[in-house]
């Protein structure tokens, strides 16, 4: 990686782990346990996204404030971590050519995407 740091991608990671713990912590009487229609789930999604408190707001404020290269590495990375049609580390360059002019929420709703990272820095030797 050129542009994005393995430290940068570490932060990612954990606000990443702090979405999915706090998803997990949610208590059933919370109104995203109870939504019957996507209009209503995307309703309190932009809330969530909204509340400058929430792990979520963070994860896609600090996405969002990622330089253009570092996001399209990052996307990149995320994508080789997937699997993404059988790529390979060598591979990279392409991915992150593919990349480009990609918005940032696409990378910010990857549910996995602690993960997904974990094994791009992996393939790649980083970490």
């Amino acid at each position: 990686m050129k542009f994005l740091t393995v430290e940068k991608v570490h932060e990612i990671i954990a606000l990443s782990e702090a979405v999915s713990l706090h998803n997990a912590r949610l208590p059933s009487s919370n109104p995203l346990h109870q939504i019957h229609s996507a209009s209503e789930l995307k309703q309190e999604f932009s809330k969530e996204c909204n509340n400058s408190e929430s792990p979520r707001y963070k994860l896609h404020d600090y996405i969002n404030k990622l330089r253009s290269e570092e996001l399209a590495e990052a996307i990149a990375l995320m994508l080789l971590g997937r699997g993404h049609s059988g790529e390979q580390p060598s591979d990279f360059p392409d991915l992150v050519r593919e990349a480009e002019g990609v918005v940032p929420a696409y990378l910010a709703s990857k549910a996995p995407l602690a993960e997904y990272l974990r094994q791009g820095l992996e393939k790649l030797n980083l970490r």
